[in-house]
């Protein structure tokens, strides 16, 4: 019931998720992140307790691959979560399960590196233009991952229609190691249009 683009940026040393829902307050469990581990999108029907797990193996310097299968082995029913993972040496790993609702999927550039994964959503358009707009985009590892929230956003979004939207970015703060958000802004109930007021709040938040 939602799409999420996961990329990392290695010459900012950032990694990010931009997430948006027809459920309400999507950024409280979906988005997932530690600089210099990586950032975790666990949706679908929702385990968040993945998204922590996923991270702690990292921690353990287990590959990307690695470290979701570890964290899907504590899962009673993998076969309804949607898990993306990038770490940062820029591997991906993805898991789609079998009864996520349709359309569900994903498509990964592993150039860049990005991800997107979608579930209950319009098609695979919302995932290949949301990838297309993070790579076409200019500008910070924020805006490049706003940018393709609104590609799949405008590609259709959730069937339901978007509720809620998040977006975290992690990376080197001067309060390191003890707090490493660069951003960490959500919408947790617009019926309208969530993305839009999102990138409205990040605009403020980088006047502020």
């Amino acid at each position: 019931m939602t799409y999420s683009i996961l990329a990392y940026d290695a010459l900012l040393g950032q990694a990010g998720v931009a997430v948006a829902s027809g459920s309400i307050a999507v950024g409280s469990r979906v988005p997932w992140g530690r600089h210099g581990v990586g950032v975790v999108a666990t949706q679908a029907y929702t385990n968040p307790a993945l998204g922590a797990l996923v991270l702690s193996y990292l921690l353990r310097s287990s590959t990307a691959e690695e470290a979701l299968r570890h964290a899907l082995s504590h899962d009673p029913s993998p076969a309804h979560r949607q898990v993306a993972v990038i770490d940062y040496r820029g591997d991906i790993a993805v898991h789609d399960g079998d009864w996520c609702p349709n359309w569900h999927g994903y498509v990964v550039n592993r150039r860049e590196p990005i991800v997107c994964i979608a579930n209950l959503v319009k098609g695979p358009a919302v995932c290949r233009n949301a990838v297309r707009a993070y790579v076409e985009a200019r500008g910070s590892l924020a805006e490049r991952l706003l940018a393709a929230l609104a590609a799949g956003h405008r590609a259709g979004g959730d069937r339901r229609g978007d509720r809620s939207a998040a977006l975290l970015v992690v990376g080197q703060t001067e309060y390191s190691p003890h707090y490493d958000r660069i951003v960490d802004l959500r919408v947790d109930y617009d019926p309208v249009d969530p993305v839009s007021t999102l990138e409205r709040l990040y605009r403020l938040y980088s006047e502020g």
